[in-house]
């Protein structure tokens, strides 16, 4: 894992990038976007920025090679896919108009060792073939453009979607109309966020006394799960996230707290109890149900059904909305070796954070869940 100092150099280069490219100043940018790879942001985000910044200049082959490199990162990156295909459309009428040029100019040669030829039949001749390039030129503009079109249809269609992430420990998201929200536990921040253009962008930064484990947001004010000192804390939205109240916790080890509407609800993983709050003075236990989980990271409720993610076993646990609990299905995740710091289930998408990893992937849920074996 990178150094946090390292890191926030990195991040530096990289924003420090997207400010030259957005005043033109290319070759700056250029640089800026090269210190932030060299310093272990070697990112798809940061390589798609350096490719059209690259392709802007004009520097076609390394723009190439840049989204090819964004792409072997993340093969589902819809914005590197699009200004690849693009730029490989320039680069093919690009270079069939150089042969058009090459071929007009050897026919003129070859009509210049020909003086019997009559002016009435260059002129034929000359229009013929500007007729014709032009054809030409017009018909691959028309496919490239229908080729774009219909890639683009195709890919964001259920697309998967990859963020540049402030911070390497996320611990927590949520995400609502207005913002994304992040907990990093390891710096004790809080990160407001925002999508724009496919990118995620800090809004504010939020220093804590406390360690921030879950969010949630509930009757105005911002829930905060503290594993570490065992409470929850309700805080106000002001300048500093101001805590106006604490409330202790029934587990020994608070790992996840949800809010479906009329209660809060947290889990605890060494009890293996999901417990239902009331929202009061005390925030009383109403109801404790057994979690089938044995580290749960994540508890949601998504209007119909909660859901438990298991940290230790790759699971995904559906619940119905009864007095029970009941599990209506389990799904298994295959993440091969990484393991799942951060995760956040809606009506639309599932978010995911890895341990390690400055990135926030974004799944459609359903797609997600249909790939999940069962």
């Amino acid at each position: 894992m990178p150094a946090p100092e390292t890191t926030h150099e990195s991040m530096r280069h990289y924003y420090r990038g997207r400010v030259f490219e957005s005043t033109g100043e290319l070759d700056i940018a250029i640089e800026e976007y090269r210190k932030a790879v060299d310093l272990g942001a070697d990112y798809a985000d940061i390589h798609n920025s350096l490719g059209r910044t690259y392709a802007k200049k004009g520097s076609f082959t390394e723009a190439k090679q840049e989204f090819e490199k964004a792409l072997n990162i993340n093969p589902h990156y819809l914005d590197a896919q699009r200004n690849l295909t693009e730029l490989e459309t320039r680069l093919f009428i690009k270079s069939r108009q150089e042969q058009e040029v090459t071929e007009g100019q050897k026919r003129i040669t070859e009509e210049k060792e020909q003086p019997k030829i009559t002016v009435a039949r260059k002129v034929k001749r000359t229009h013929t073939r500007i007729f014709t390039t032009k054809n030409i030129i017009g018909a691959i503009l028309v496919l490239g453009l229908l080729l774009i079109i219909s890639l683009t249809v195709i890919l964001s269609k259920g697309k998967i979607d990859t963020f540049i992430s402030p911070s390497e420990n996320i611990s927590s998201i949520l995400a609502d109309k207005e913002a994304v929200w992040l907990a990093d536990w390891f710096r004790q921040e809080i990160y407001k966020c925002e999508v724009v253009k496919g990118d995620m962008v800090v809004r504010r930064t939020y220093r804590l006394s406390s360690v921030p484990m879950g969010l949630v947001i509930a009757k105005g004010y911002l829930w905060t799960l503290d594993s570490w000192s065992k409470r929850i804390n309700r805080h106000i939205f002001d300048d500093e996230l101001t805590i106006t109240a604490k409330f202790g916790v029934p587990g020994s080890n608070p790992s996840a707290i949800c809010m479906d509407g009329s209660n809060l609800w947290t889990t605890d993983s060494v009890t293996h109890k999901i417990y239902k709050h009331a929202i009061d003075s005390e925030l009383s236990v109403i109801a404790t149900f057994d979690n089938p989980a044995a580290r749960a990271i994540g508890f949601f409720f998504d209007g119909k059904y909660y859901w438990t993610i298991d940290g230790d076993k790759d699971m995904i646990y559906k619940h119905r909305n009864d007095i029970k609990l009941s599990i209506v299905r389990n799904y298994k995740m295959d993440l091969a070796s990484k393991k799942i710091s951060g995760i956040f289930i809606d009506r639309k998408y599932v978010w995911l954070a890895f341990e390690g990893e400055k990135q926030i992937i974004r799944y459609p849920r359903e797609k997600f869940l249909k790939s999940l074996s069962q």
